[in-house]
This record gives structure tokens, sequence and C-alpha cells, in this order.
């Protein structure tokens, strides 16, 4: 008698669509979540304010120059997310919306975009579906995009992916239409966010050099990028008119250009949830694509370690669920297969997908993954700009004069992750000496000392610490703000600074 074969349960098609639009609702709704919680910008997006106020005031042409922090500050950066928010104003929207759901919403898009990438990149459906639920749902990923400044950042991910996703395809496929579309989105890229351009063309060399028709490939190549410049020109080419080239240069030492494996390390180890799945997975996947000579994957993600220590993680975002997916799908079970069997065996698509057992595990994982982010969104509750600190702002505006230069004490060491210095200038509407945002292009080489110096000033408790300081750095101002939480204001007071304000949290001294 021959023996039954097991009945198949799904087809490809069913299994995909049941994982990414698990993936799809999940992710997207873990997006939105922090937006209704927290109901204003989450943690930066002060300088994008004030810059859309810039353009709705210049009747939405490029100032030369933003307002934000009466620094003289170059109005240089990309502008198209700036554009959108300001338009998003015109319309009724008001500024602290704008700048909390805009982000969610680009920040939403990545999702889907991600499995398209995935597609594009791993030649599989069902792997790419997996792909995205890790993606979907890594809570450390997209928390930079759901902030104020996710405006930019998330608008250029959304590009990223797009132009990522055109230009392989260009490269892979004899279609004129891809070419067009890569030069599209690639130039979208560079206007939405610095680390989207960049990133982009360390994808667009990547893809390229692991090209099979270099003759070809290379004819693209350069249309794409012709078209790119050309598209983009009337941005940079007014930016340079007025600026020189200076001011690009000066945003490009802003980083931290270093290259270190210790850092690389630290990323691909990194245990996003306290049950660390997808950095088990993704371990296993880094091997399976060695196994597989996937080496263009593995140098289009880690290549950036080597050149921009800033923008290295967000290209491992993207890289990690697929490594993440290749481990559970592909070298999860072999391992499982060979402990059972004491032999090698690589199964087919549908007989993985076919299996209870895994199907069960990746619908677990899925919605433990859910409940961690879910916990995330309310820690996301402790980063957005405390109410105490807006009172005061409001009434450092009607009770300063308008020159007036203040300097700030929060007790947080690093200055461009606090939202009190970022959004000083914007709702004070005054001078903040201790502000650092913006100043990338102006600075050049001396914003990464500027940036140590700032930490140092932080850490001052007494006001002998901070005229040391203020010396040291040339900064000159008129006030002096604390976070009482933080810094003790009997220190300031004994030393001859009088009061001006108090509303328990923070304290405005003269």
């Amino acid at each position: 008698m021959k023996s039954r074969m097991p009945p198949r349960l799904v087809n490809e098609k069913e299994w995909v669509w049941t994982i990414l639009g698990l993936a799809l609702l999940f992710g997207i709704f873990v997006r939105v979540l922090p937006a209704f919680l927290d109901g204003q910008p989450i943690n930066d997006g002060g300088m994008f304010a004030v810059m859309m106020r810039d353009l709705r005031s210049n009747h939405f042409l490029l100032p030369g120059f933003t307002t934000y922090n009466y620094s003289e500050i170059p109005f240089a950066y990309p502008p198209l997310g700036l554009y959108l928010g300001a338009l998003a104003e015109t319309f009724g929207v008001p500024e602290f919306q704008a700048l909390l759901w805009l982000p969610a919403f680009f920040a939403s898009v990545t999702v889907p975009l991600f499995y398209l990438l995935a597609d594009e990149l791993l030649g599989n459906r069902p792997r790419a579906a997996a792909a995205t639920v890790f993606f979907a749902l890594a809570p450390g990923n997209y928390v930079w995009y759901l902030m104020g400044g996710g405006l930019t950042r998330a608008l250029g991910a959304d590009f990223l992916i797009l132009s990522l996703y055109f230009v392989h395809r260009a490269f892979r496929e004899l279609n004129w239409r891809y070419t067009l579309g890569a030069s599209l989105f690639c130039a979208l890229a560079v206007l939405s966010h610095p680390q989207a351009a960049l990133l982009t063309g360390f994808g667009f060399i990547v893809f390229w050099l692991f090209s099979a028709d270099k003759r070809v490939s290379t004819v693209r190549a350069l249309a794409i990028s012709l078209i790119t410049v050309l598209l983009t020109s009337a941005w940079w080419g007014m930016i340079v008119s007025r600026h020189g080239l200076d001011v690009f240069v000066s945003a490009g030492q802003s980083g931290d250009l270093r290259a270190s494996l210790s850092a690389l390390w630290s990323n691909l180890t990194s245990r996003q949830t306290i049950l660390p799945f997808a950095t088990l997975f993704w371990l296993l996947g880094a091997g399976w694509a060695v196994f597989k000579r996937r080496f263009e994957l593995l140098l289009w993600g880690f290549l950036p370690y080597a050149l921009d220590q800033r923008s290295a993680s967000i290209v491992t975002s993207f890289l990690y669920p697929m490594l993440a997916a290749y481990g559970l799908m592909d070298v999860v079970p072999t391992l499982i297969y060979w402990l059972r069997n004491r032999a090698w065996r690589f199964m087919a698509d549908d007989a993985l997908f076919n299996q209870r057992v895994l199907s069960m595990s990746l619908l677990g994982i899925t919605f433990y993954l859910l409940i961690e982010c879910f916990v995330h969104a309310y820690v996301i509750q402790n980063i957005i700009l405390p109410y105490s600190s807006q009172n005061m702002m409001a009434w450092v505006r009607e009770n300063t004069p308008a020159d007036g230069r203040f300097l700030i004490l929060t007790g947080r060491d690093d200055v461009m992750t606090d939202p009190v210095q970022e959004w000083f200038p914007a709702l004070a509407e005054r001078h903040s000496a201790s502000t650092l945002q913006g100043l990338e292009w102006t600075l050049h080489s001396d914003f990464a000392p500027r940036w140590i110096q700032l930490a140092g000033l932080q850490s001052c408790k007494e006001a002998e610490c901070v005229t040391r300081w203020a010396e040291r750095m040339g900064l000159e101002y008129d006030y002096i703000i604390l976070s009482k939480v933080h810094i003790p204001a009997d220190e300031f007071l004994s030393a001859g600074y009088v009061s001006l304000f108090d509303n328990g949290q923070y304290i405005v001294l003269k």
C-alpha cells in the first residue's frame, strides 16, 4: 500500500498574505499608537517647526537663512519634508499636529515599502513576508522616525527604500521604466534627508558592483546619476550660489566618520526585546548569507560602518530583518532536521510554510513582538517635551526682551537629543547659547568639539563651573534656565543670580 502524503495546508500566496497582512496591520498600528497616546511631537522637531514658519512667511520660496535660534544658520537642509509640513499648516493643521502625524504616517509607509525591497533583494515572497514581521515589529527601529524630526527622517527612509528597490531592478532587468523610477526616487531621497541621500549612494554603488551585466548596468548607472543631478539641481544650485559648497562640507563633518568594528558588533548583537528572537535569527541568517554567497547583501548592510557611523544603523535596520527571515526559515529547520537525523537537508519552500510548527512559531513571535511594541509605546511618552518646560518657554516669550540670550542647563549630556534645548528657540523665540541643533551647517570640524564641550557644561552643578565653560566656549548669555530636578538652584542664588520664574520644575535666573 502506498503511504499517504500529508495534506497540503496552504499555498504560497495564502501564507504570504496571512503573514504580510499581520505585519502590515500590527506594524502600522504600533507606529500611530504613540501619536494617539502623546498628543504632541515626540522629542525633537523644534528647528523644523521654525523652518516651516520661515517657508510660509517667505511665500514658500527658500530663504537664505533660517530664523531658528537667531544664529545665521543657512537654510540648506533638504526641503521636501519641510514643504509638506508647511503646506499642511496652510490647510489648517496646527504646527504640533503636523509634526506629530506626518512622521507617524511616513513611518507607517515604510512597512509595505520594506516588503517590496525585501522581495526584490531576497527574490522570495515567503521570506520577504517573514522579514517584514521582524521589520514592522522591531521596537527600537522606528522610534527615530516617529519623532518630530521624522518629518524628514521617515520621509527620507521611504524614498531611500524606493530608490534602492528601483535601482536594484534597473540593474537586473532590461526595462528603462525602472531606470526612470530609480532616477525619480533617488532625487526625492536627496531632497528629503542628508542621510537618505548618502545611503542611497552606498546602495547604488554596491548594487552596481554586483550587477550581472556591467556594460548595461554602467549605462543605467550613468543615466540615473545624471537625471538625479538634474532633478535636484534647482535646490542644490541655489544653496551653492548663496553659501558655496562649504555649507555641505560642514554638514558632512557632523557625523562620526570613523570605521569601528566594535560599533558594528554592538549593533549586530543588540537585544531589542527581552526575548531576543530577532537577534538570534539574524545572527544565524548572517552565517546563512555567507553560505549562500549573498555578499552583496552583507556589503550593502555593513559598508556604512566603515564610512559613517551615524547612518550605519539605518541600513542594518533593513538588513537584519532579511537575515532574520533567512535564520528562521532556512537555518532553524535545517538544524532541527540535522539534530533529528544527523543529515543535512534543505527543505523546499512549500514544505517550509506548510510545517505547522514553523507557522505557529512565527505567529507566536509576531504576537510577542507586538506586546513588546505596546510596552515601548508607553516608554516613548518619557521623551516628549515636558509640559512644565512648555510653560517655562511661554513665560520667557512673554516676559523677557526679544534680544535676551539664554543658557539652558537640563543635566542631559547629549544636547542633540534633549527636547528642551531644541524646542526652546522655537517656542520661547529667544536665543539659546547651549543649543547645538543647526550648527552642523556652520561649525565645520568644530562641531564635534562643541558637542563635547556642551556635554561638559551640562555636568555643572554650580555657577563657577558654568562660568568657566562659558568662557572657554565664548558663550554670551543674560539668563540661565535650570532643571531643578537635576541641578540645585541654591548654588546659583547664593552666587548672586536672581530668580525670575519658578514652576517647580524649571527656574529662570538673571
